[in-house]
């Protein structure tokens, strides 16, 4: 059975489109804000996120893990996930269970809560 390196081809299509997004720099001041914080006036959960992608585009690492801090680990991480899922599927070993815990899904639903409060609380 052929295993596919899914994790690997993700990482690849994160690496190119933060690339291609290198080309939206100078028209960054045309794209639209974030229309739920313009009507409610709060931020949403992925506020900050297009700057990222921006500032991640220019290798300006610091000001992305400012303006969305997941993307910035995210991306850092995406080689190392890249790497051994490149090395899992060689192998031909299957992909691992994912937790079943509820500790673990409650954990990832509080990482996420975590960075919207973030977002919220300095007003991006």
């Amino acid at each position: 059975m052929r295993r596919v390196p899914w994790l690997a081809l993700a990482g690849l299509a994160l690496a190119l489109g933060v690339w291609l997004a290198g080309s939206l720099v100078p028209f960054a001041g045309l794209l639209p804000g974030c229309a739920f914080k313009r009507v409610t006036g709060v931020a949403c959960a992925t506020c900050g996120l297009t700057r990222g992608i921006l500032a991640l585009s220019q290798g300006h690492w610091r000001e992305a893990l400012h303006w969305y801090p997941a993307l910035a680990l995210l991306a850092a991480a995406a080689p190392v996930a890249g790497l051994w899922d490149l090395g899992r599927a060689w192998r031909g070993d299957p992909y691992p269970p994912l937790p079943a815990s509820r500790g673990a899904r409650f954990g990832v639903w509080f990482l996420l809560a975590g960075i919207w409060a973030l977002q919220v609380a300095r007003g991006i």
